[in-house]
């Protein structure tokens, strides 16, 4: 019986493989998507979590989060994207606090950031909210899309009772309010 067993084991194994040997394809994750890039055609890529600790005008309290989470990952969520409409990727940053990987609520959020990544030039602050409960969501059609959480007494952290929602747009120097 035990043979038999180990007869067959073999056969599904040798069934599997490749006419070279066993082909390694990488992890079911790992899927290729076009990196954002510039006017010139070249891939950007940038260190998000070095250019917050880098950035003067960001708050030494968010500086302060920069750290690896039990996971290792840090609490940056990035995005690239065109939302000044110009053809050149701008990042989306969206800083958290390390539970927040266990919720997916936006009260844990603590800031946003967006930078223009020019060519052959360093990163600029375009827009920038360091509060709770704030989330900044690329909007190709319009700009950014703010939503900011909105609590009642007794709401926790990770459950607000509503929130607001307010569209910036891009005038070709400033994200400004658009409406909501």
């Amino acid at each position: 019986m035990r043979a038999l067993g180990c007869a067959a084991l073999v056969a599904v194994l040798a069934g599997c493989a490749a006419p070279s040997g066993v082909r390694v394809e990488g992890k079911a994750a790992e899927v290729e998507r076009p990196l954002p890039t510039t006017i010139a055609g070249q891939p950007v890529t940038v260190d998000v979590v070095a250019l917050l600790r880098g950035d003067a005008k960001v708050n030494e309290k968010v500086k302060l989060m920069l750290s690896p989470c039990e996971s290792g990952r840090y609490p940056v969520d990035s995005r690239y994207v065109d939302v000044t409409g110009d053809g050149v990727s701008e990042v989306v940053l969206n800083v958290q606090e390390c539970r927040a990987a266990a919720y997916t609520a936006y009260g844990y959020n603590r800031a946003a950031y967006v930078y223009g990544l020019p060519p052959g030039q360093p990163p600029v602050q375009l827009f920038a909210i360091e509060e709770s409960g704030v989330i900044v969501q690329p909007d190709p059609g319009s700009g950014l899309v703010l939503v900011r959480a909105r609590y009642r007494t007794g709401d926790r952290s990770c459950c607000p009772s509503g929130e607001e929602t307010t569209v910036y747009s891009w005038t070709g120097a400033a994200f400004v309010k658009a409406g909501r």
